[in-house]
C-alpha cells in the first residue's frame, strides 16, 4: 500500500473510531428504534462507512454489536436495581418489546433476564 493511501486509511479509521467511542460513551446505543442510517447520522459518517468499520474492528454487524452493548447494559441494570421489572430494563436499554428483549437477552446469555438476575444477583 502506498504511504499516502496508508495515511488516508489511518486518518479515516481514527476519525470513525473517535466518533464511535463518543457514541458509546454517550450511550447512543440505548436509543430505541435506531437503524443503521440513524446511528451513522448520529455519528457523522455514512451507513456504509460505519458498517465496514464495525465489521473490521468487532467482526460483527453494527446491529449485532449494538445488541451486545444493550444486553451488557441490561445486565448491569438487572443487578443494580433488583426490584426493577425486566420489561422496564428492556425499555431502558432501547428494546421496547418485552418478548423481543427476552429473546435477545437469552440469545446472548443462554438465560432469560429473570434467570440471569437470579443466578448473578448479590
Amino acid at each position: 500500500m502506498q504511504p499516502d493511501l496508508m495515511a488516508a486509511q489511518k486518518e479515516w479509521d481514527d476519525r470513525i473510531r473517535r466518533a464511535v467511542e463518543g457514541w458509546v460513551q454517550s450511550r447512543g446505543y440505548l436509543k430505541a428504534l435506531a437503524g443503521v442510517a440513524e446511528i451513522a447520522g448520529d455519528i457523522g459518517v455514512s451507513p456504509d462507512q460505519l458498517s465496514v468499520w464495525v465489521r473490521i474492528h468487532t467482526g460483527k454487524t453494527l446491529l449485532g454489536w449494538r445488541k451486545e452493548l444493550r444486553i451488557e447494559a441490561a445486565k448491569r441494570l438487572l443487578l443494580e436495581f433488583p426490584d426493577l421489572p425486566v420489561s422496564t430494563v428492556g425499555l431502558m436499554v432501547g428494546i421496547d418489546d418485552k418478548s423481543n428483549f427476552k429473546r435477545q437477552f437469552t440469545e446472548l446469555t443462554g438465560l432469560s433476564p429473570r434467570q440471569w438476575r437470579e443466578r448473578n444477583g448479590k
